[in-house]
């Protein structure tokens, strides 16, 4: 049984109920990232479990169909089942959209955004999703190195002996 959480979790539909209601969409879906990587670990399925309710602005679907593809490319990277409620069409763009309107961006774009945010026309880059917990796991999984040898530690402590001696016979 998880541990319950001193708050509601953030699940992807609040997420998007909240971008609905004019919330920062960064802000809305950072909360759900936090649950989803740290906090409700133990909650994905609720986290998930429930779709975005449906919407009719355009801003509303483009959100709605980032948050599906967010939910998609989050359990592909963690093995975690997949809800079917992703592969909906109605989280399928008509238009292509490109998060960043600079068009030297575009190649980049194009090149690097995950799979499920391209067959969504959702144009993001590569490092959309990057967070500090995978990389944590990441960078503990490798062996820690040092840029100083035991034997460049034995040379500078010798070099220090060498100065503090040459110091207290100046003295």
């Amino acid at each position: 049984m998880a541990t319950p959480l001193p708050y509601p979790i953030h699940s992807i539909a609040a997420a998007a109920a909240q971008i609905d209601q004019g919330e920062d969409p960064w802000f809305a879906i950072g909360c759900f990232l936090h649950d989803w990587w740290s906090y409700a670990v133990d909650q994905r399925q609720e986290l998930i479990g429930e779709p975005p309710s449906p919407t009719t602005t355009p801003d509303g679907k483009r959100w709605a169909a980032f948050c599906a593809a967010t939910v998609e490319e989050l359990c592909t990277r963690t093995s975690f089942p997949c809800p079917a409620w992703v592969h909906e069409q109605n989280y399928v763009l008509e238009d292509p959209w490109f998060l960043s309107s600079q068009v030297s961006q575009r190649e980049w774009l194009l090149l690097t955004t995950p799979e499920p945010f391209r067959r969504r026309k959702i144009f993001v880059g590569g490092s959309v999703l990057d967070n500090k917990y995978e990389l944590r796991r990441a960078f503990d999984s490798k062996p820690r190195w040092t840029i100083w040898s035991d034997q460049d530690l034995q040379n500078l402590a010798a070099s220090d002996e060498v100065s503090l001696l040459s110091l207290s016979v100046l003295k």
